[in-house]
């Protein structure tokens, strides 16, 4: 294996995010401080597994690992949007212990822990719609309209097409060969990666017009 079979487009869509972030955000504002530690875990979680995947070493552990700080920053980012921060608290609190209890008992750190991303997947697209749903009763239209809300939006889009294919792989759906040795995960995982950091783009561009 050489150094070019594990370079794709998701791994260049997260340096160039990272990049674009790092010179357009602040970090003294915390929803721009979220989104950079995001970011930065995805970027050291993609570099740590390529060095692996080129030694032929496991990456179970640091992507069991990424998908909890992943989620738990998503939530923290999500938790400074909203006026009901206990309740958040505990939802957070709620995920934190699962994630711990899955990595050292149920799915074990040897193992994928798909558990843990169904379940921070459902906990975050569940409060995103409940607070929709409150906003809309509340016909707070420009909630709908703010750049946080785009935001927002971006792990939702992430979280419902990554859940998707990971509902259907034990039916063997996923390695379907589409065209050449691309196979129907490989395709869906790059588009629904290219859209989230599209949507996180957006937000980086246009937080950078609203603070010049």
């Amino acid at each position: 294996m050489n150094l070019l079979d594990i370079i794709n487009p998701i791994k260049a869509c997260v340096l160039i995010t990272l990049l674009f972030a790092l010179w357009n955000l602040r970090w003294r504002i915390k929803m721009h401080r979220y989104l950079l530690y995001i970011l930065f875990v995805v970027f050291f979680t993609e570099l740590i597994n390529s060095i692996l995947v080129y030694n032929n070493r496991p990456i179970r552990i640091p992507f069991n690992i990424s998908i909890i700080f992943h989620d738990i920053f998503w939530m923290l980012a999500f938790r400074e949007t909203i006026n009901r921060k206990k309740m958040y608290n505990v939802t957070l609190c709620l995920f934190v212990l699962f994630s711990v209890v899955n990595f050292i008992i149920i799915e074990i750190a040897d193992e994928y822990n798909y558990y843990t991303f169904v379940f921070g997947a459902l906990l975050y697209v569940s409060l995103f719609i409940y607070e929709s749903y409150k906003q809309l009763k509340e016909e707070n239209l420009m909630y709908f309209l703010s750049n946080n809300y785009l935001l927002l939006f971006a792990p939702v889009y992430f979280f419902f097409g990554m859940g998707l294919l990971l509902g259907f792989k034990p039916l063997g759906v996923t390695k379907i060969l589409l065209f050449g040795q691309v196979t129907l995960y490989v395709f869906i995982v790059n588009i629904v990666c290219i859209a989230y950091y599209s949507l996180i783009n957006i937000y980086i561009y246009r937080e950078n017009n609203n603070y010049k």
